[in-house]
């Protein structure tokens, strides 16, 4: 790299020495205390930071006085920010506001010249990125506006550099007098701007670009060093109620250089109303809670974590832990200053456990036997029953409730679906992958054998369940963002067209994934014909796959992995399927820990839980290691996976928050409540009810064609191409997306009047074969008949009063069926029943 080009780039470094001074009461950091500024555009943020003998520390960014002791070497403003102006050494010197001196920073700048060129990559793009000029809603739409079209986030340099200095007859930029250019008198609003004001005259990004356009528009250069990593300083810290932290932005690049980008660098906070952050990258923090500040630069992201403890004192001495779940939360609780509630009771526990484990309620038996026993580990006992870990055939009896349950899930993430418009796998097919999903958590395959069986699978679709997953998704785009969005829990689909706005990963990463399937092929066939034509995958030698905009052959690359050695491998599905199930990459294991952790606790360690990305950090960053270093351990076995988790006091506290825990967010001082699925909705329906619901299947066009055996529970349906209004207005997905966000909880006043006045509610309740019939029939008394409709829907006992008060509804009826229909027509609406607490 030759001198001008060195001054061209702007690079920043500087050495890692910090400056500390100690006093009686606090010590203070300057960061940094030494640094090399290159070039004029070239900005460093300085970091003043002090903190206590009890190591409380305070942002004093903001708070102390700076003087440049060499003014016409470089200059620093009352925020910290260092301007270099001639090439030589240059002295900061730092007081507080009482005069005494803290430190002194040295800077020296180099090849500082009035012909500085600039880099349209380094300094241009993150300019028009920070003023939110090539954002989707201005000149990054699909249109672009007022005629200038630029790439969304300045992901592709030469396209945004020929619409900016060669398009429109090079009005926008004038070299010869560059403060006349259109780009500046627009964005400080002296033309008018339908954009507003950008920025103003002086500004940082008004110089980058005037000096750019004064250079002679340079474009961007393919040599010049790539950006490697993004990091902010602090990571992470715990605030205090209207604090403030002066955030530093430092990029390494792959030739081993470093600068400071803080000035370039945009800023969003995840959650306005805990903390603020501004376009200089000062945080400040509104309340207590737990958030994260995303920082992006060229193409990069980062994030610093804020929390703001709730409490300043906090008594967690009566909080035991059972496993390593529960110190990590409970280390989590004293850093937030949070308060957890009690355990729940038995009757709670029976329920809920029952419920996330199998999605079936408890057989009145199994909850009396529950709460007559005495065993100090009888809720170690029960979970392990439930999902088929004692060993004894005699207990373990819940595999089949187990397996369909899960393979429900399953098959909503892989969408099993035989009518879908050009997806569809027909019924051969639907069967097929349904019963090989259940068979292999029937068998508790390891959730990485699972998984490689599915990417690597081939044959005909009626005879290999997984090899329906090249059937549901044919194409290698689509291939990689499913596999992406499933295996990974990543949302691969913005990198598609353009960098991933939130993530590390390119157009160059997308392909790079979609490589490994294009060798995959499927034909006809006609060996099934009876049950409709069959389809075969197989694999053939991969057909080259380019990059959308430069045109260059993509390698088979992992996911933000290295280029993987592929020679001689004759299905690149191989490659990949060994790089996610590795034990040494933890991408597969934290995708399957955060979904079964969302399932049982009602919100995921990272939310949505199928975002997993650098920018959307977990609640708990501890837990989440813990949690998959645990599950690789176990061999990536879900059912151990569950019992950790279920065997945990976190999971088994009570879901009645204190005032302390209403607006705590997810830290899980509480059993988070989860409304019911739609399908183990239905099922508790006719448990309750002591019923049977009938499918009736659906053929294509909605033509009636034949159901599931009378018997079969909804949770056992293989695909939601069976009749039931009450299932798709709860919520049933139609499995049309890989996305969890497919299936719906949230209320609508139709699932009100299904529940309240539907007719399948009343279909159940007068059931002339149902539970009250029955008891009708075996003329059970009142007494009996409430307690045993209370365990049959809230698998607990009820209370004197409630037993009372059920007593005068049925005698108050115009006869006996009557009254006992509402009651139980009563308990079948009530939070305590439509929810899992």
């Amino acid at each position: 790299m030759n001198r001008n080009t060195t001054a061209y780039i702007g690079l920043v470094t500087w050495c890692l020495v910090s400056s500390v001074i100690a006093s009686e009461q606090r010590k203070t950091r300057i960061d940094p205390a030494y640094a090399d500024l290159r070039g004029r555009l070239a900005r460093l943020q300085l970091q003043v930071t002090s903190w206590t003998t009890d190591e409380q520390r305070v942002d004093e960014t903001a708070l102390v006085d700076y003087e440049s002791l060499t003014p016409d070497i470089v200059q620093v403003d009352t925020t910290g920010k260092v301007t270099p102006q001639h090439s030589g050494s240059g002295r900061i010197l730092v007081r507080d506001r009482r005069g005494q001196v803290l430190g002194e920073v040295t800077v020296r700048v180099h090849e500082v010249s009035s012909a500085s060129d600039v880099s349209f990559q380094r300094e241009v793009i993150p300019v028009l990125t920070k003023s939110g000029c090539n954002q989707g809603a201005c000149h990054a739409a699909q249109h672009g506006q007022g005629g200038l079209k630029l790439s969304l986030f300045g992901h592709a340099p030469a396209q945004d550099h020929a619409a900016l200095s060669r398009d429109w007859a090079q009005r926008r930029v004038s070299p010869i007098q560059s403060e006349d250019s259109l780009i500046l008198r627009k964005a400080t609003m002296e033309v008018a701007h339908g954009g507003g004001k950008r920025f103003n005259r002086g500004d940082d990004a008004y110089e980058v670009i005037k000096q750019w356009v004064a250079s002679g528009v340079p474009g961007p250069i393919e040599s010049e060093p790539k950006i490697v990593k993004l990091v902010v300083l602090p990571h992470e810290r715990n605030y205090r109620k209207d604090q403030s932290q002066q955030l530093r932005v430092v990029a390494y690049y792959d030739d081993g250089s470093k600068r400071d980008v803080t000035r370039r660098a945009k800023y969003d906070t995840h959650s306005e109303a805990i903390a603020t952050v501004n376009e200089r990258g000062m945080i400040t923090v509104l309340r207590a809670g737990q958030t994260a500040v995303m920082v992006r630069y060229q193409g990069y992201a980062s994030v610093s974590t804020i929390r703001s403890p709730y409490s300043d004192q906090v008594d967690l001495s009566s909080f035991i832990p059972a496993n390593f779940i529960d110190e990590h939360v409970k280390s989590h609780w004293q850093h937030m200053g949070i308060q957890p509630v009690g355990v729940c009771s038995d009757e709670v526990f029976v329920r809920r456990v029952f419920l996330d484990a199998v999605g079936t309620l408890p057989a009145p038996q199994r909850v009396r036997q529950f709460l007559k026993s005495t065993d100090l580990r009888k809720r170690e006992a029960l979970v392990d029953e439930l999902l088929g870990l004692t060993g004894d055939p005699a207990r373990d009896l819940y595999g089949e409730q187990w397996s369909a349950y899960w393979a429900l899930k399953w098959g909503d993430l892989l969408r099993i679906n035989r009518f879908p418009l050009f997806t569809g796998i027909g019924d051969g097919g639907m069967w097929t992958f349904h019963n090989w999903i259940r068979q292999s958590l029937r068998e508790n395959k390891p959730m990485d054998q699972f998984a490689r069986e599915m990417i690597t699978a081939r044959g005909s679709i009626y005879n290999s369940g997984p090899a329906n997953y090249f059937k549901i998704s044919k194409a290698p785009e689509d291939l990689a963002e499913t596999t992406a969005q499933v295996f990974l829990g990543v949302r691969l689909q913005c990198a598609r067209c353009h960098h991933h706005p939130f993530e590390n990963y390119s157009q160059s990463d997308y392909y790079g994934m979609a490589a490994f399937f294009t060798g995959v092929r499927t034909k006809s066939s006609p060996d099934f014909g009876a049950i409709g034509e069959d389809t075969v995958v197989f694999v053939e030698e991969a057909t080259p796959i380019k990059h959308p905009r430069s045109g260059d052959v993509i390698t088979a690359t992992p996911l933000g992995g290295e280029t993987i050695d592929i020679d001689g491998s004759s299905d690149l599905r191989e490659t990949l399927a060994n790089w996610l199930t590795d034990p040494e990459n933890p991408l597969l294991a934290r995708n399957i820990v955060n979904r079964i952790w969302s399932y049982l606790m009602g919100t995921g360690l990272v939310e949505p839980i199928d975002d997993l990305r650098i920018t959307n950090p977990p609640s708990s960053p501890e837990l989440m290691d813990a949690l998959v270093e645990e599950f690789i351990s176990q061999r990536f076995d879900l059912r151990q996976l569950m019992r950790t988790i279920m065997t945990s006091r976190v999971y088994q506290l009570s879901s009645n928050p204190g005032p302390e825990n209403l607006a705590e967010g997810r830290f899980y001082s509480t059993y988070m409540v989860k409304r019911l699925p739609a399908e183990v909705l239905l099922d508790a329906l006719d448990f309750a009810c002591d019923t049977h619901e009938p499918f009736q299947g659906l053929g294509p066009l909605g033509v009636r064609a034949p159901g599931v055996p009378l018997g079969t529970r909804a949770i056992e349906l293989p695909d939601p191409n069976y009749h039931s209004v009450f299932l798709d207005t709860l919520g049933r997905p139609k499995r049309v997306i890989a996305c969890e966000c497919e299936r719906t909880s949230e209320p609508n006043l139709a699932q009100t009047l299904q529940l309240v006045n539907g007719s399948l509610i009343n279909r159940k309740l007068t059931d002339k074969n149902g539970r009250i019939a029955k008891f009708l029939d075996g003329d059970v008394d009142n007494q009996h008949a409430i307690t045993e409709l209370y365990l049959v829907t809230l698998s607990r006992m009820p209370s004197d009063q409630e037993r009372e008060h059920c007593r005068f509804i049925v005698e108050d009826a115009a006869n006996r069926r009557e009254g006992l229909e509402d009651v139980l027509w009563a308990l079948c609406n009530t939070r305590e029943f439509l929810f899992n607490h």
